[in-house]
């Protein structure tokens, strides 16, 4: 046995096997933030996942030599990570132990960033310049495993395809500029949060709904940045929506609740102007819905991890 296959029978290859069960590709040139959900998948042994970090990155080659350039990453530990309901009881992502066989997936988006200041220098300034140059992106993912001792982390690259969705502000940049002669948002300030969420209990009429599946008929939609739309969002609380995320990946039906915005647990949507020019520290929400066991829960701790969300005619 060689010195490196001692080295791996040391920290323990794991077999752990990663796969993307979305990604979002193509990818808007000009937006800030790309996401996607990676499948964690053990081997024969239990793996304990302590973490999760995304880098998007460009690549180009010059005079035979290739380069790189980071455009943004993000890394969730357990001192930065959602809160998920597991075995009935409300536990952070991480970490979290993967029994031999196993499997387990994590929603993640890598944002704030400037694609086009960042390659300025290499003429990538819009999706066209940056294919006639030769410029290539890709989205990486590398899987925090205990056992590994971090010298075999897993890890996951997936080219990315980019589209011209045109210079433009943010949704949230757009609404705060010319809602602001109305004044700040009421909630703006941050508050000690206090109190229990709401228990995940359902009218019959919202479980008759949810079990139903009849779910073609929406009063209305939010897709992409629209899920900053903090009021428009706030018609769906406490109702039944239809809502796909990034940690699952898939659409699911189930009771929209926000639990608090800024600590703020008593929160009125009736009126519009309490929701002009808000600027959000903390918040979260929970998606439930009943099962078989009684009932399933997520809870979120921001709307990024919306894909979309529709409120189904209730």
């Amino acid at each position: 046995m060689g010195f490196f296959d001692k080295i791996k029978g040391m920290v323990g290859i794991t077999g752990v096997k990663l796969e993307f069960l979305y990604v979002e590709n193509p990818w808007a040139y000009f937006d800030p933030m790309i996401k996607a959900t990676v499948n964690v998948k053990s081997g024969k042994d239990p793996v304990t996942v302590i973490g999760v970090k995304g880098t998007f990155y460009a690549k180009r080659t010059v005079n035979n030599v290739e380069e790189r350039i980071e455009l943004g990453t993000e890394t969730r530990t357990s001192e930065r990570c959602a809160t998920t309901e597991r075995n009935g009881e409300w536990v952070k992502e991480f970490p979290c132990v993967v029994e031999g066989g196993g499997e387990v997936s994590y929603g993640y988006w890598v944002k704030d960033m400037d694609v086009p200041a960042a390659l300025a220098e290499w003429g990538g300034d819009t999706p066209e310049n940056a294919q006639r140059k030769g410029i290539t992106f890709f989205l990486e993912c590398e899987v925090d495993i205990k056992e590994t001792l971090d010298l075999f982390d897993p890890s996951l690259t997936q080219e990315i395809t980019v589209f011209d969705n045109g210079r433009r502000q943010e949704p949230e940049e757009e609404y705060v500029e010319e809602e602001a002669e109305a004044g700040t948002s009421i909630y703006n300030e941050v508050i000690a949060l206090e109190g229990e969420d709401d228990d995940n209990d359902f009218t019959q009429a919202q479980r008759d709904l949810i079990l139903s599946g009849d779910h073609d008929e929406v009063e209305f939609e939010l897709e992409g940045m629209e899920v900053y739309a903090i009021y428009s969002l706030g018609q769906m609380d406490r109702k039944v929506v239809r809502m796909t995320d990034d940690l699952f990946g898939t659409e699911r039906v189930g009771v929209f609740r926000i639990n608090h915005i800024n600590g703020h647990r008593d929160l009125d949507f009736s009126d519009p102007d309490n929701w002009r020019s808000i600027h959000i520290d903390s918040l979260s929400f929970t998606f439930s819905r009943p099962n078989e066991w009684g009932s399933e829960a997520t809870r979120y701790e921001s709307f990024s991890h919306i894909k979309n969300i529709a409120l189904l005619k209730q």
